[in-house]
């Protein structure tokens, strides 16, 4: 298949790519082969991500964390023990509204709680059975990134 467009993958950090890093590592580099946009959209500190992404060579058009964009906009309250929080209608909705203003295609994203506020289609992850469930299709992350990749173009291709 030629995709004819330029997708833009949002791709969660914590309970997806620190789940399978070797997969992601080859579907990102495919994705960027096809000279597409894979966004890190995920809670954790930036660096903490960075370092693990770059470690791995998974590559990334961005990260996006929220704790770093709460904190930039003074949203979250420090305890001593390093705990953080951030008020679960702000951090809940967050990922949507990202996704929304930077025209990603698809999220894959392990958080039930952040899908009902998407409007951008959202694949919800299983680390178990290294799949994603959107609606009632379910794109496998268990055969090759080669395949994951047009189950995902195909997914996009046949929701427009």
């Amino acid at each position: 298949m030629n995709f004819k467009r330029q997708l833009r993958i949002g791709i969660d950090f914590h309970g997806v790519i620190t789940e399978a890093p070797a997969f992601f590592r080859d579907l990102t580099t495919l994705a960027f082969d096809r000279d597409y946009e894979i966004y890190i959209i995920s809670g954790g500190p930036y660096l903490v991500e960075k370092n693990f992404l770059d470690a791995w060579h998974i590559k990334y058009t961005e990260i996006f964390s929220l704790l770093e964009h709460f904190a930039s906009h003074g949203k979250v309250t420090y305890f001593e023990n390093g705990n953080f929080k951030v008020p679960d209608e702000l951090w809940n909705k967050a990922k949507a509204e990202y996704c929304l203003e930077h025209n990603i295609d698809i999220q894959i994203d392990d958080t039930i709680a952040y899908g009902k506020n998407f409007s951008t289609p959202f694949c919800l992850y299983n680390a178990k059975t290294s799949t994603c469930e959107i609606g009632s299709k379910t794109i496998k992350f268990t055969e090759s990134a080669s395949d994951t990749l047009k189950e995902i173009e195909e997914f996009i291709l046949n929701k427009n």
